[in-house]
């Protein structure tokens, strides 16, 4: 059967003129995915996140512009099988999903600890538990040494759901101690208190040591004294000493 002309030509035009706007899809896409990308890399490394994490992102980025271009080209040629394939793609990511959705919601809290950063790697943290140093940090588990040398892996998304105590991120601690001094004694200041540890070895001169008179009884006056300090045991044995050189008529212990 001979071909009608006008047909073959009614189809070259309509497949020229879906090509011709397939191909400025194609150069916009592409425009707009390197944009994102930069941008996105740009954005990560103000934040300051891991080199690779950055390249990642912005790979992933450029990645989902480009699906998103390829989407409208083939919505051009396809035109009316468009929506079946669409719910054909929407179905087989729905299963995969579902399939894999522990590992991508600990692959995209990884992400998140890279990007924010909470903690770092050599950072002493606290989570469900488990307090130790950590080691590494990967896309989907983040590896802690504790201190009797065991390690601990734990899923990222652990830190999406439960609290995180970092125990590095400021260096110094609250210490506290108790002065008992008999009732009839001079109230105890707090120039006192800095006078008597000043030259305490390991404690803070900010925040300021502080003095609390905290009750009255049985004829002896209880004083809570905080002080803070980098090293806290060390420094607490060391203020203890020095309070009880300070006022030897009274009695000091650990708060």
């Amino acid at each position: 059967m001979p071909l009608d002309p006008a047909v073959v030509r009614d189809n070259l035009l309509d497949y020229g003129a879906r090509t011709f706007w397939a191909l400025i899809v194609a150069a916009i896409t592409l425009l707009i995915a390197r944009g994102v990308r930069g941008a996105t890399m740009r954005a990560l490394a103000r934040n300051r996140a891991q080199a690779n994490v950055t390249v990642l992102l912005g790979n992933l980025a450029q990645l989902t512009v480009i699906v998103i271009g390829v989407l409208l080209i083939l919505a051009i040629y396809t035109q009316g099988a468009f929506g079946w394939i669409l719910a054909s793609f929407s179905v087989v990511g729905v299963v995969i999903g579902l399939s894999l959705q522990d590992i991508l919601k600990n692959f995209v809290a990884g992400m998140w600890v890279l990007v924010e950063r909470p903690f770092r790697i050599g950072d002493s943290i606290e989570v469900t538990g488990y307090s130790g140093t950590v080691e590494e940090i990967s896309f989907r588990t983040t590896q802690l040494r504790t201190d009797d040398g065991r390690e601990v892996i734990v899923p990222n998304g652990t830190f999406m759901t439960s609290a995180v105590v970092n125990l590095t991120r400021f260096p110094t601690r609250r210490a506290a101690a108790w002065l008992v001094l008999p009732a009839d004694e001079k109230a105890v200041t707090t120039e006192d208190l800095r006078a008597a540890l000043e030259k305490t070895d390991g404690v803070a001169s900010e925040p300021a040591p502080a003095v609390e008179l905290r009750g009255v009884a049985d004829g002896k006056a209880q004083y809570l004294v905080t002080f803070w300090a980098a090293n806290r045991e060390a420094a607490l044995a060391e203020a203890l000493h020095a309070l009880r050189a300070r006022f030897p008529q009274g009695d000091v212990r650990i708060g």
